[in-house]
């Protein structure tokens, strides 16, 4: 039995009517995950800097290994993201255990490593005996493009990542 005329037409209008309802929700999910990754990218970078700034303790490059690390990490080289600017800073502890953000010892970097504006915390007077080690946090803001911006008319979002550790001592 062949389907009539009518029957054909009612399909090809059916399609055409969930045919973009179809193309939104693939490409919601495509730019969900796109997004994901950045942010998970981001994470693992902050953690990343972190470590790396808390296994550097005071040493003279410690900064400059820290933005080498995350320049390294898929956050900075794939192009889903662009890397704004690194905030490294010092933490401070207070009595009930929580951390507070030191704002005179603060210092941004973009991502090739030129300061922005004066580096108010050098690396080298950073404290690191044992048992009085600082604490230090790194900030990464960065901004996601939307791959799908251009049909949804969105603008791109601009996030941030941070992570705090405590300076390690370098001798016990």
């Amino acid at each position: 039995m062949t389907p009539s005329r009518r029957n054909r037409g009612q399909s090809i209008v059916e399609f055409a009517l969930v045919l973009p309802v179809l193309f939104f929700l693939l490409f919601g999910v495509m730019e969900g995950g796109l997004l994901m990754f950045s942010v998970g990218t981001a994470r693992v970078a902050a953690g990343e800097a972190a470590r790396q700034e808390s296994e550097s303790g005071n040493a003279s490059n410690a900064d400059a290994l820290t933005l080498q690390v995350i320049r390294n990490t898929a956050l900075a080289t794939t192009t889903l993201s662009t890397v704004n600017r690194i905030d490294i800073y010092h933490l401070i502890e207070n009595g009930s255990g929580s951390l507070s953000v030191d704002n005179s010892k603060y210092n941004r970097y973009n991502l090739d490593g030129t300061s922005i504006g004066a580096v108010a915390w050098p690396p080298s007077s950073r404290d690191v005996i044992n048992g009085q080690s600082d604490f230090i946090g790194v900030t990464i803001y960065y901004t996601y493009h939307w791959k799908s911006g251009l049909v949804l008319g969105q603008p791109p979002l601009v996030l941030s990542q941070s992570f705090y550790v405590r300076l390690e001592p370098q001798t016990y």
